[in-house]
């Protein structure tokens, strides 16, 4: 059997005119741009996707489900995963454990994590909320949680319990005892726990929307 050769594209320039001259197999360009429509397809979804709005629903301060719509662009993803990454390696995002957590070191991390997320903000670049950028909702929403969740609590209780359970740890009656005894006897020790559980979820839902968020 002879060998048969198959020319996809044949190019010619003919400089006396000038022109150039392209003919090619149609029954194998075709495939090849069926397959190039596919790849081009792909890709434009891709692209739809990784900018498409997403909606971040966070319960508030005990107010209704309040929700954003969050442009997932390059700027957001870049600010969603300084913030998200800051909330997971913190006590933060994870439920507080009466039995076991330390109601200081909760206080201590917030207070490190408010001071980071603030900064945060302010850094974010100008270029970023030119024009009503959607940078803005998300920035929104971040203050929102930071001046109605954190401060909130910070303010009303972090002083108090401060002042209170440095004077009982020095108590002869308290030096056999763990922090989480100590802290159990605070007059407030309910009302307190309630509402710092209560920041807790607002911070755990935050976190898992920014999640949300980054993953697409």
């Amino acid at each position: 059997m002879d060998n048969e050769t198959i020319t996809l594209i044949n190019f010619e320039i003919d400089w006396s005119k000038p022109t150039i001259l392209i003919e090619t197999n149609w029954w194998i360009l075709i495939p090849i741009l069926i397959i190039a429509l596919i790849v081009y397809l792909i890709w434009l979804y891709k692209i739809k996707n990784n900018y498409s709005v997403h909606e971040m629903s966070v319960d508030i301060s005990a107010k209704p489900k309040m929700t954003f719509k969050v442009k997932r662009n390059t700027e957001n993803l870049y600010i969603a995963n300084r913030i998200y990454l800051e909330l997971i390696t913190r006590k933060a995002a994870l439920p507080f454990d009466e039995n076991d957590d330390v109601i200081s070191e909760v206080y201590n991390s917030w207070y490190e994590l408010f001071k980071i997320i603030r900064n945060e903000i302010k850094n974010v670049p100008g270029e970023y909320l030119i024009s009503h950028n959607p940078t803005e909702e998300l920035i929104g929403l971040t203050i929102r949680i930071l001046n109605e969740g954190l401060r909130n609590h910070l303010t009303k209780y972090q002083a108090r319990f401060r002042k209170w359970y440095r004077i009982e740890s020095e108590k002869d009656e308290n030096k056999s005892l763990s922090p989480q005894q100590i802290q159990e006897k605070y007059p407030e020790y309910d009302n307190l726990i309630t509402d710092l559980k209560s920041v807790n979820a607002i911070l755990i839902d935050y976190s898992d929307e920014l999640k949300k968020l980054i993953k697409g």
